[in-house]
Parts: C-alpha cells; structure tokens; sequence
C-alpha cells in the first residue's frame, strides 16, 4: 500500500484523476446532504467551480509541462457522470470545460 501512494504522488495526472473524480462524484453528494436544491448545484457546482477547475486545469498542465491527454481527463469523467445520473445539458457542459481547458493551455506560453 505503501509503494502505491508513492507511485500516486510522483504522478500529477494520478492527482488530476483523483480531484476530477472528487468534483464530480464526491461534491454533488455533499451538495445533497447539506439539502442545496438542484438549480444551486448546477450553477455552483457545474458553472462555477467546475469551469474554474478547468481553467486551472489548463494553467496547471502548461506549467508542469503535461502531455495535452490529461485535458481530457476531467471531461471524460465528467461524461461518465452525466450518463449516469444527469441531463443532457452535461455533455454540452463537458464541452465548455475542454474548449475551455484548450484555450487556457494555449494561452500561457511555456516561457512565462
């Protein structure tokens, strides 16, 4: 168990993957257990934080100079979870956060 937390904090796209699933899976059920209603999690959890996250997303793997894959890893959860649980509204939404996560990655250069 040891060995394998070592491997989880040499790798930046393990942490990606791990707060990736945290937002998606993890917050809406906090979000239900403090009774939020439906339009406060879609609006907080979906507009806000999770555009934020993707944005920082794109800043994060141009400073760590990350492979362009791991933009796709918190869209593709993120999808995973629509199909299992949301509206249709989620795809589009995991659209914004990759174009999102695109533009932020192209946006600071490698020298800055």
């Amino acid at each position: 168990m040891k060995n394998l937390w070592k491997k989880v904090e040499e790798s930046k796209t393990t942490y990606i993957a791990l707060i990736s699933i945290v937002l998606v899976f993890i917050m809406p059920i906090l979000f239900n257990l403090f009774h939020l209603g439906k339009s406060n999690r879609i609006i907080w959890l979906f507009f806000v934080i999770n555009i934020f996250f993707s944005g920082f997303l794109g800043w994060f793997c141009r400073k760590y100079a990350l492979s362009f894959y791991n933009l796709i890893i918190f869209p593709v959860i993120f999808v995973i979870s629509v199909f299992i649980k949301y509206g249709r509204y989620g795809y589009f939404l995991a659209g914004i956060y990759l174009i999102l996560s695109i533009l932020i990655y192209f946006l600071f250069d490698k020298e800055n």
